[in-house]
């Protein structure tokens, strides 16, 4: 999905222009680690290559996959994303968490990603670590 215009996908109110597209699209500096982690999953939805640039920019790079770029790229064609539900967030000077909940769909099947993911701030910069899975909470949505 290419969207670059309309609501904000990360469910905030506002425009995305407003909203995470300052960060995805503009290159301004997420101010902390919710905002990152809204404007990656938003780099998602828009699926361009500038968002592609933004996702692999904003990961911490020594976490970073060989074919990071074409891995992003690959799962943005295969997933359509559905919502956003910020659980938890909080950091403490240059380490932050945040834990949410997203619903996408592969191969026409509703399914659900529960992430705790971890950000360090290096440079005035907030940088996506890891991101930690409970099996039990991700998969198939049932009807």
């Amino acid at each position: 999905m290419t969207q670059t215009s309309g609501p904000c996908p990360c469910g905030l109110p506002g425009t995305l222009e407003s909203c995470c597209g300052r960060y995805v699209l503009d290159g301004l500096r997420a101010p902390d680690p919710e905002a990152l982690m809204r404007s990656r999953y938003c780099a998602f939805t828009i699926g361009t290559p500038r968002a592609v640039e933004y996702l692999v920019e904003t990961q911490h790079e020594d976490f970073r996959q060989p074919h990071l770029a074409s891995a992003l790229q690959a799962t943005i064609n295969d997933v359509t994303w559905c919502s956003l539900e910020v659980r938890e967030t909080s950091h403490l000077n240059d380490e932050g968490l945040v834990e949410f909940t997203a619903l996408y769909k592969h191969d026409e099947q509703l399914s659900r990603l529960q992430e705790r993911s971890s950000f360090v701030r290096e440079g005035g910069r907030w940088l996506y670590t890891t991101g930690h899975l409970d099996p039990a909470q991700n998969g198939p949505v049932e009807d």
